[in-house]
């Protein structure tokens, strides 16, 4: 995974940068479905600004699910794909009452054979 917790320039500027840049992977990723807006949610709503974290406390998670017209099963369930793609780590978690704090990542990009055997790459 790629370490997105630090950015260049400005922390505001690259924090913002980084959670739209993961937004669009997560829409190219996963182009239907809840799970866009769930990312979206995240990615904008959600997200700590200038930074790359998501603390989904109860009341967090209460608006989430408010927005998306989702079940908590539902919001786990989703929020497990994003973890499995290597999209969203945990950081923290207090207690069973809420999701802890996850960080938007991206998953490591693999390059293809044709890129890394040309000339002068």
């Amino acid at each position: 995974m790629i370490n997105m917790t630090g950015g260049a320039g400005h922390a505001t500027d690259g924090g913002d940068a980084l959670a739209a840049i993961w937004q669009a992977y997560v829409h190219l990723r996963f182009p239907d479905g809840r799970l866009r807006l769930v990312a979206d949610y995240l990615a904008t709503s959600a997200r700590q600004p200038g930074t790359v974290i998501v603390e989904l406390d109860p009341y967090t998670v209460h608006r989430l699910l408010q927005a998306i017209r989702l079940r908590p099963a539902g919001l786990r369930e989703l929020l497990a794909r994003l973890a499995t793609a290597g999209m969203l780590t945990q950081v923290h978690s207090r207690d069973n009452e809420d999701l802890g704090v996850q960080t938007l990542t991206m998953p490591p990009q693999p390059m293809t054979s044709t890129l890394a055997t040309e000339p002068g790459a």
